[in-house]
């Protein structure tokens, strides 16, 4: 997000509709000693509603600090964060992103709370049904197992929420990352991608019949448009989500290796160090 320097035209419920926009937790508590004061690698956002105590965020060379009473949001890079020992937040993590990659928001901004009552009114709401509803599901939300009535209310929550963080956003000036004009054809496909069931094996031919091109012909424009190729869109999905999921401690590593369409856990192992070069329980201990 940045300001602007001028009126752009409305975005149509159909550019909308490409924004991806998931919840992946919502807690209350104190913050645990080993998330104190780390070196967090991140590609999600986040905002933390300060209870008590303080936290203090670097990134490349800049800090800002928030304490008791104020909101920090942190757009999706990796960063410096230390809490103090007495903090204790109300922490959402979420995302919005476009089929690029690009996240509506990418910067550090703190905010105060009393400013913007909306937020934390939409904040409690989200927090009691997610703590009535799902009171073991921790930072694991997207793997826990959801009623569709329960899915539709906690999105609508959500979405609540969400309106409530980009108000407070605009109201100081800060205006959402817009999504670039991308080929109707190139968005079919992200949105054929992201429905993926890794279970099936990928058929690279048919999207490229749907949309009336060869497979060579939309790889190119896919590569023109989003700076890389199906497949390798395809994988980076596919490590977005074996790292959520190993974000849960309470789903074994076998499961999620099942889930992602590998044949054996030791398959999925080998996959995720030439990935990110540590093994699932590297990953989790991380």
């Amino acid at each position: 997000m940045a300001p602007t320097s001028g009126p752009a035209a409305p975005l149509t419920f159909e550019d909308w509709s490409y924004l991806q926009a998931r919840l992946l937790w919502c807690y209350e508590g104190e913050v645990a000693a080993p998330n104190r004061r780390f070196f967090s690698r991140r590609n999600q956002l986040s905002a933390w509603w300060l209870q008590e105590g303080s936290v203090t965020v670097r990134l490349d060379g800049q800090t800002w600090t928030a304490g008791a009473g104020d909101w920090m949001f942190c757009g999706p890079h990796s960063l410096h964060q230390e809490f103090s020992p007495d903090a204790r937040i109300l922490s959402i993590n979420f995302t919005l992103a476009w089929p690029s990659g690009d996240s509506l928001v990418d910067q550090v901004i703190r905010v105060p709370a009393r400013d913007h009552p909306a937020l934390g009114r939409a904040a409690r709401t989200l927090l009691r049904f997610i703590s009535k509803r799902f009171p073991l599901a921790g930072v694991g939300l997207r793997q826990h197992a959801v009623e569709l009535a329960d899915f539709f209310e906690t999105q609508r929550l959500f979405a609540a929420w969400a309106q409530a963080y980009s108000k407070a956003l605009l109201s100081i000036g800060v205006v959402p990352a817009r999504m670039a004009g991308l080929d109707p054809r190139v968005l079919n496909l992200v949105r054929q991608l992201d429905r993926h069931d890794w279970r099936a094996p990928a058929n690279d031919k048919k999207p490229a019949r749907s949309a009336g091109l060869s497979a060579g012909h939309l790889d190119r424009l896919f590569v023109q448009q989003l700076g890389l190729t199906p497949h390798a869109y395809l994988q980076k999905r596919r490590l977005e989500t074996a790292l959520a999921a190993l974000a849960d401690s309470n789903v074994p590593a076998k499961k999620i290796a099942y889930d992602l369409g590998f044949s054996s856990p030791s398959h999925f192992t080998h996959w995720l160090r030439n990935a990110t070069g540590k093994s699932p329980r590297e990953v989790r201990t991380a």
